[in-house]
């Protein structure tokens, strides 16, 4: 076996770059602390003043996000055993599952402290303004004016919203799903959350109310147009007319849709977590994808492998699976959904469901199927 010289010294080249990081939320911070681990000359841009302010997310996670990194305490919130799944005609099931609840505020400080520790810099209160691939120079925005940053590689990890996003797909118009909701007090059973499938206000998606403990959750919904109207409506149906008085916090934000097609490398360009659509479809979760996709970048830059080729490879199946479930479900009509959750609550279904991870819906799509034959016949959808 003969070794590649020229590639070798392209990999050593690689091992000390300068990155600029666009964003210092959750996936930015842990793609930040990955790479300055690695010993690059990292230095991460929030437009923010505070990290994880404002919060826009709920903070519910599989188990399977405990493996992948160690929390310090006071991170992790509530662990959930089950979830009751609610069908337009108010019949229900309640389903084994194995969840989690974290501050998201805590949990986005805590990576930007492990990145700062790993020797990035993070520097607040500093936009993006525009970037120039060819002379790899990106504008930033700030308290002290405009500057100009010069890059080896930049990688873009500002949101759903994205300004590096069209730079690198142009073709691709996107289609976010606008999310609303609230901390609300009460009383609640920490152990549950709650699912709401129902086309009259979260058509196409679901609305939600999550227990942080026994006196507090996070409910909303998500919608493609007037999330205020359809929250107002879930909210008033599920807590009364009063539940203003309950409410201690908003929170929303924009839930981007996956795209298969879509390129997240280019010219010393990457895209990565909510900025490159790594999101479950299903249920708008990024965490883990994103998570996934900064090591990602990672090897691709210690070896100089394709990205994009080591996105499809990690979670591109996945990704393009939950895709599929998600346009499948746009078309339930209220009746589809009501004989879904009939079907859901046998005991073949539940057993499968409770040994199953929803990260990987191939397999799980599998054995349901095996369990209960009849779920077939909701795959006319697909078509």
């Amino acid at each position: 076996m003969h070794n590649n010289p020229y590639k070798l010294s392209f990999v050593l080249w690689l091992g000390n770059m300068n990155i600029k990081i666009i964003g210092s939320g959750t996936i930015g911070a842990y793609a930040g602390y990955l790479l300055a681990k690695e010993g690059h000359e990292v230095a991460l841009y929030e437009d923010h003043e505070k990290i994880g302010i404002p919060c826009h997310c709920t903070g519910i996670l599989t188990s399977s996000f405990l493996g992948m990194v160690k929390l310090r305490e006071g991170i992790l919130l509530n662990r959930l055993g089950k979830v009751k799944v609610v069908a337009p005609n108010n019949s229900f099931a309640i389903l084994p599952c194995s969840d989690i609840v974290v501050d998201r505020i805590a949990l986005d400080e805590y990576f930007t402290g492990l990145a700062r520790d790993a020797g990035a810099k993070v520097l607040m209160g500093q936009k993006l303004a525009s970037i120039d691939p060819a002379k790899k120079e990106a504008i930033i925005e700030g308290k002290g004016g405009r500057k100009a940053l010069s890059y080896e590689s930049l990688v873009s990890a500002d949101g759903p919203n994205s300004k590096v996003f069209p730079l690198l797909n142009p073709k691709i118009k996107r289609q976010p799903w606008i999310g609303a909701q609230a901390v609300i007090r009460g009383k609640f059973d920490r152990e549950m959350y709650e699912v709401y499938l129902n086309n009259d206000y979260c058509k196409g998606f679901f609305a939600w109310v999550v227990p942080e403990s026994e006196e507090s959750a996070i409910a909303g919904l998500a919608a493609s147009e007037r999330p205020s109207f359809h929250f107002e409506r879930f909210m008033k149906k599920r807590f009364g007319d009063s539940f203003r008085k309950r409410i201690s916090s908003y929170r929303g934000g924009l839930i981007p849709m996956h795209y298969p097609h879509a390129v997240c490398q280019k010219d010393g360009i990457f895209l990565v977590g909510d900025a490159g659509g790594h999101v479950k479809a299903t249920t708008g979760g990024g965490i883990i994808p994103g998570m996934k996709a900064a090591k990602a970048l990672v090897e691709s830059l210690k070896t100089g492998k394709s990205y994009d080729k080591l996105l499809r490879k990690e979670i591109g199946n996945n990704l393009w699976l939950h895709l599929k479930i998600r346009k499948m479900l746009d078309r339930f009509s209220d009746e589809d959904y009501n004989r879904l959750i009939a079907l859901m609550s046998r005991e073949n279904p539940r057993r499968v469901i409770a040994d199953s991870d929803r990260e990987y819906p191939s397999a799980f799509a599998f054995k349901l199927l095996l369990a209960e034959p009849r779920l077939l016949g909701f795959v006319k959808h697909l078509f």
